[in-house]
């Protein structure tokens, strides 16, 4: 046996007996530093959730966010009027991203979809009015009915989606009430002082942070309205550019994605990669043997 092959049998041994001593990882990067994010009002609640969770690894990011309806805060971007740079842009609906990817606003290749939500038809926690279906809201006992105004937010748009698709859309309109936002809707609902406003139309995520003053009455199909689609981008105004991208991308991480899921969002999976459809083959054969194999144990016994 010559020197050379000795050697060689030599490390392979101590490879098996000892392992292969792996290369120091990488220390995770950080960041540091503000990010402005204007989101939608329905994300009030849950994103500073999400925020808190990040910054456990970014300990010296800090935010300031910035809540409204999507399309006034689009237009509020669109004009100048905010008084410091947006880094993130965090709407519900499409059309208030598509605006600003048409004035060339968003940084390519970070736009992504996030999250889906349902339309809820809410009363005050006392009512005693029963609603059953869209068309119940022309009842005589409904007096006024509050919804997003459309003009600038998407709740509102897809109210009138609803009430259009319904049947009831001319018939409805002496009765609306308009909110500034999804949340101004949800307190006018729910106000202790509302003596007038008899229901509304808000997000399932927004009535269910208020179940101690409104109650959900009736969930539309969602067939009646546009899917209701949340999404973000970082914008070229941004300042501090390597930290909004990576809080952009961890909104739809496998850590963030159950915060906005316990709030009643539902996330949006991802494109499917060729990884991603072998696993699902797998997972899916070994439910198939399960199956069979409960099968045949249950066969056995019989």
């Amino acid at each position: 046996m010559n020197l050379r092959y000795k050697l060689a049998l030599a490390t392979a041994s101590i490879a098996l007996g000892f392992g292969v001593i792996p290369a120091k990882p990488a220390q995770a990067a950080t960041f540091s530093g503000p990010i402005n994010i204007y989101a939608a009002a329905s994300l009030t609640d849950t994103l500073p959730q999400v925020e808190a969770l990040y910054k456990q690894s970014n300990p010296n990011v800090t935010f300031m966010n910035t809540y409204g309806g999507s399309i006034a805060l689009a237009n509020q971007i669109l004009m100048g009027k905010n008084l410091n740079p947006v880094d993130i842009f965090f709407s519900v609906s499409q059309a208030p991203l598509d605006s600003l990817q048409s004035a060339n606003q968003l940084i390519e290749g970070t736009r992504q979809d996030i999250l889906n939500n349902t339309l809820a038809i809410i009363t005050p926690i006392n009512s005693t009015i029963s609603i059953s279906s869209v068309q119940d809201l022309l009842q005589s006992q409904v007096r006024k009915v509050a919804i997003g105004d459309p003009s600038s937010v998407p709740a509102g748009v897809f109210a009138q989606e609803l009430f259009t698709n319904s049947g009831i859309s001319e018939l409805i309109q002496p009765k609306l009430v308009l909110g500034s936002s999804v949340r101004d809707v949800l307190n006018k609902v729910s106000s202790d002082t509302n003596d007038t406003i008899d229901a509304g139309v808000v997000y399932t995520t927004d009535a269910l942070t208020a179940l101690d003053k409104v109650k959900i009455v009736y969930t539309p199909p969602i067939n009646l309205y546009s899917p209701i689609v949340y999404g973000s981008a970082v914008l070229q105004q941004t300042q501090n550019l390597d930290a909004a991208k990576d809080f952009n991308s961890f909104l739809r991480s496998s850590q963030a994605l159950p915060v906005f899921q316990a709030s009643g969002f539902s996330a949006i999976p991802e494109p499917m990669t060729t990884g991603g459809s072998i696993a699902v083959g797998i997972v899916g054969l070994m439910m198939k043997r399960k199956v069979k194999a409960k099968a045949k144990a249950k066969a056995a016994v019989n």
